[in-house]
């Protein structure tokens, strides 16, 4: 883990070098600030907040460097970054909630203060989630008859999906997939099958393989039909 945090301090101090007083403040962000850090299955997650009065003409430079400072954590850095007032930007409603309740001052020790996204804001970007991600990758990873490598990491997180959009949905916050997981085992939503969510949340634990996980065969088209029933009476 420290050889982790050492990363994300460069990278930090990076920002800082290009963005100058434009950067208000950088935070660790995700399961790196909320819990349930897997070094398999989690990304890094930093989060940006800018002053600057339009967005820089080279963040995507300056994040293609960030991630160059190591080519292993480098492919697992997500960069979030705006302003304030969120007109620009990329740090969808989600990870703003992420950020306020959770997110780890990396430079001038400063909480987050800024307006909490709204109910109908983060059911919305929850809706569009639901459609341009997790459907699609159900679509392909319904069909698979093995587990190739790439494949893992998308496999654990399809199957734990479910808890994480219920928590949310209902909570209007982010946390960590064992919140979210213990969330689903109290409201127990019809028809939704409880035992690979609880087996992909063992395998982020190193408790089982992920190819347990896949042996149980869960039925991801199944799963996804008694999620979208449970949040459509919520």
């Amino acid at each position: 883990m420290q050889a982790i945090l050492n990363y994300i301090r460069r990278v930090t101090e990076n920002f800082s070098s290009q963005l100058g007083s434009s950067l208000v403040e950088a935070y660790r962000i995700g399961s790196l600030a909320h819990g349930g850090f897997s070094e398999i299955y989690s990304d890094l997650d930093v989060g940006l907040i800018l002053s600057c009065p339009s967005p820089p003409t080279d963040m995507d430079r300056m994040i293609a460097a960030a991630k160059g400072l190591d080519d292993n954590y480098g492919r697992k850095l997500s960069v979030f970054w705006g302003n304030p007032e969120f007109s620009w930007g990329r740090l969808p409603a989600l990870d703003r909630l992420d950020l306020l309740d959770h997110g780890v001052p990396l430079l001038h020790k400063r909480r987050a203060d800024f307006r909490r996204p709204s109910k109908d804001e983060i059911r919305q970007q929850l809706s569009q989630t639901i459609e341009s991600s997790w459907k699609p990758k159900i679509d392909e990873l319904s069909q698979l008859k093995k587990l190739e490598p790439k494949d893992r990491k998308p496999y654990i997180r399809t199957i734990l999906y479910p808890a994480r959009l219920i928590f949310s949905w209902d909570s209007f916050a982010v946390d960590s997939n064992d919140r979210a997981v213990a969330y689903l085992r109290a409201v127990r939503p019809a028809g939704l099958e409880l035992v690979p969510i609880e087996m992909a949340l063992a395998c982020r634990q190193d408790k089982c393989s992920v190819e347990e996980v896949f042996a149980f065969n869960a039925d991801l088209n199944g799963q996804f039909d008694s999620t979208v029933s449970y949040i459509s009476t919520r």
